[in-house]
């Protein structure tokens, strides 16, 4: 069973990309159902697609985007070194950065929740 702040976390993310898939459809006719949404997940975020989908087909229930197709694509995470500016994956510095050994990076790919694209029918 999930604990009450992930899927808290989930809501609040599904939200946040209904509102982005709505700026999208800013000026497309009201009409307008959307077909497929291809969504990108960063690897370091704790969101699975079921969850996801599950509270997205909750929060979109009567609305245009009712019965949409959800795609999901994993984003790999990827760090760059704070000491030498080399990047690397996750696998690559399970223990600090493969070149310098340094264990301070910043990452720069992996994380977050985007729409990626809105298929309309």
């Amino acid at each position: 069973m999930l604990s009450e702040d992930v899927t808290m976390h989930e809501i609040g993310i599904v939200d946040d990309i209904v509102s982005a898939i709505r700026a999208k459809l800013k000026g497309v006719a009201q009409d307008s159902r959307v077909k497929k949404v291809n969504i990108a997940i960063g690897e370091l975020e704790h969101v699975t697609p079921d969850h996801f989908e599950f509270h997205f087909r909750e929060r979109t229930k009567d609305t245009s985007l009712e019965g949409a197709e959800l795609c999901f694509k994993k984003v790999e995470a990827r760090f760059r070194c704070k000491g030498c500016g080399f990047e690397f994956s996750a696998k690559q510095g399970l223990s600090g950065c493969p070149n310098c050994k340094a264990k301070t990076n910043d990452a720069i790919e992996g994380t977050g929740v985007h729409v990626e694209s809105v298929e309309l029918a």
